[in-house]
């Protein structure tokens, strides 16, 4: 309850979040290494009282620009993230601050928001994962800015989020398959089917429509990192006739088609042709080369270190999401098309 007719103490913030005095302090700042649960009692007694927050700098020497960007992802050991990691990198250096790469784990113990408010950095790039809602709540306590890159949902302008064109990216892929010689079509989507990936079958799947209306699409789902070989995905381009004109949602994907081809004796481009996306750097090196829809990944990254170093001085409360193009990158795993 907030205190009437008299200021909130710091004391009134730590006897009610039954902390120290300078326990509450550094929970307040970001600073000093404390458990999230403890941090965010601390907040909470502040809100409940009406603490002004900005007393726990008052009178001492304080950094309130530590010049810091955190990058926040779930793992950094694809060509992606070495993608995505060099582009922030390289946008964060040309601004003028440092970079600090921060995993996503799994024990909740070790959340990352908690290691975040330790930092205290300038602002937060959230790669791929999409934070909870008591995460969120925790950084913006701490009035960090925060951008979201490439989310697994829709933010719907709730945070600023940087991407890719990932409709219109698997309607060229469509178009392309479409102008081909392909009897039919299969659509290799990952499980959870995050917003990235429907949004590429959707424009898939629009582009057939558009062009091949009588085709069927038979939709066969996979998974977003190191795609198995299934009998589904077997039974899919076996089936006649061929050839069949597959779209992967990712080059994983689309590899694990090269597998399934090879097993049952089929060719491609000759019997199956295949379109990924994202245009990893084994995509070229591959026996034949994979035709992919390339992601500008390094830019996208860049972009999003830009946008939030913007948003250090520009709170605003919608966001519309910045969508970087995508380019389809034709190789030999597909067939050659005819105009329409």
């Amino acid at each position: 309850m907030v205190k009437d007719d008299e200021l909130v103490t710091l004391r009134d913030v730590a006897d009610a979040a039954g902390v120290s005095v300078p326990t509450a302090s550094r929970a307040l700042s970001g600073r000093g290494d404390l458990s999230r649960s403890t941090r965010e009692r601390v907040v909470a007694a502040a809100e409940e009282l009406g603490y002004d927050r900005s007393l726990v700098n008052r009178g001492r020497p304080t950094t309130l620009d530590p010049r810091l960007i955190e990058f926040v992802l779930g793992s950094f050991d694809d060509a992606w993230t070495d993608a995505m990691t060099t582009g922030a990198r390289e946008a964060a250096f040309r601004l003028g601050f440092d970079l600090v790469l921060t995993l996503e784990r799994p024990d909740p113990s070790d959340d990352w928001p908690t290691r975040v408010a330790t930092r205290r950095p300038s602002g937060v790039v959230i790669g791929i994962i999409r934070p909870t809602t008591r995460q969120l709540d925790e950084i913006r306590g701490l009035r960090i800015p925060i951008v979201l890159l490439e989310p697994r949902s829709d933010p719907e302008g709730a945070l600023a989020s940087v991407g890719t064109t990932d409709w219109q990216g698997g309607h060229d892929a469509g178009t392309l398959l479409a102008a081909s010689a392909a009897a039919r079509f299969v659509v290799v989507t990952g499980v959870p089917r995050y917003r990235f990936g429907r949004a590429r079958e959707e424009g898939f799947r629009a582009a057939i429509a558009e062009h091949r209306p009588e085709a069927e699409v038979l939709r066969v789902d996979s998974e977003w990192t190191d795609a198995p070989l299934t009998e589904g995905l077997v039974a899919a381009i076996r089936t006649a006739p061929t050839p069949v004109g597959v779209f992967a949602c990712n080059d994983e994907m689309a590899f694990a088609v090269y597998r399934a081809a090879a097993r049952i004796g089929l060719k491609i481009p000759d019997d199956v042709s295949v379109v990924g996306f994202n245009d990893e750097p084994r995509a070229a090196r591959a026996d034949p080369p994979l035709t992919s829809v390339r992601q500008p990944l390094r830019a996208m990254a860049a972009r999003a270190v830009e946008l939030v170093t913007r948003l250090r001085h520009h709170d605003d409360q919608r966001h519309e999401r910045v969508e970087l193009p995508s380019e389809l990158i034709v190789r030999a795993s597909t067939l050659p098309t005819s105009d329409f």
